[in-house]
């Protein structure tokens, strides 16, 4: 089994962000018919989906449908920049939500008051039904220090440290920014590992099975959900071998390479 599979049901984004890699792909939202027949694919693979790779999961328009299917079997877990979070029911069974704050940027025609009052409401809500809440800045923003303001004042907290707890159910935390792998960036190492194929797969909108959520555009293709099984995809000699590389420390496929994200939160 897997410790969680990442899904991607739209790859469509309401931002422009400029640290996002953006992708190349034809647009799409998952069907319903294909998300009902992924969740059949997945059962007894893993026990935790995350509604994320690429796109803002909450442009969606079934997405609180999804959540339903879904969490009749699994755990869900979403990744969102926040705009958009009150599109979720009060009732829903989310197991957790990351809030990527540094998505943040007036030009999307709200201030920072109104962009973080509207993820307040809906957190308030959610999080007294159990659903974890996490605020991250994973990306430098001329915005952190106000943003960290208001969160202090919300919840009556000094925040000094990349990781706390801010209230029941309700997390902080920072990071240094990492580099996505891409053949067109700087970055190259033959050594290192990565927690891909080893706890996690990524599941792209069409269906493709990439080895990680950072894996953007699919460019390591090791199957796809709806023509193949995942026992086959699993047992091929590519997911395999990368598989195997990783736990010798050794980058087998040269998009993986260009990546440095294990490296650097390891």
């Amino acid at each position: 089994m897997f410790k969680k599979i990442y899904v991607e049901i739209t790859n469509n984004c309401n931002l422009d962000c400029s640290f996002c890699l953006k992708n190349n792909r034809p647009k799409e939202f998952i069907s319903l018919d294909k998300f009902k027949t992924l969740l059949t694919k997945l059962e007894g693979y893993t026990k935790y989906l995350y509604f994320h790779v690429m796109g803002e999961p909450l442009l969606h328009p079934n997405i609180n449908e999804l959540i339903n299917l879904a969490s009749t079997k699994y755990y869900i877990n979403i990744t969102t920049n926040g705009y958009l979070l009150n599109r979720i029911k009060d009732n829903q069974n989310i197991r957790q939500i990351n809030i990527s704050l540094h998505s943040f940027n007036p030009r999307y025609n709200k201030t920072l008051d109104e962009y973080l009052d509207n993820i307040f409401q809906t957190v308030d809500k959610l999080s007294v039904n159990n659903t974890y809440i996490t605020y991250r800045l994973w990306v430098n923003s001329e915005y952190k220090e106000q943003i960290i303001d208001k969160l202090n004042k919300k919840y009556q907290i000094d925040i000094n440290k990349d990781k706390m707890t801010l209230s029941k159910n309700i997390y902080f935390e920072t990071e240094q920014e990492f580099i996505w792998p891409s053949y067109a960036n700087n970055y190259y190492d033959e050594t290192g590992s990565c927690r891909g194929l080893r706890d996690h797969i990524g599941i792209l909108v069409d269906g493709t099975v990439i080895p990680c959520c950072l894996d953007s555009n699919g460019t390591i293709k090791l199957g796809n959900i709806y023509n193949d099984e995942l026992s086959d995809i699993i047992n091929s000699s590519l997911f395999k071998e990368m598989k195997q590389g990783f736990l010798n420390n050794k980058k087998i496929h040269e998009l993986c390479k260009k990546c440095n994200f294990y490296n650097l939160r390891r």
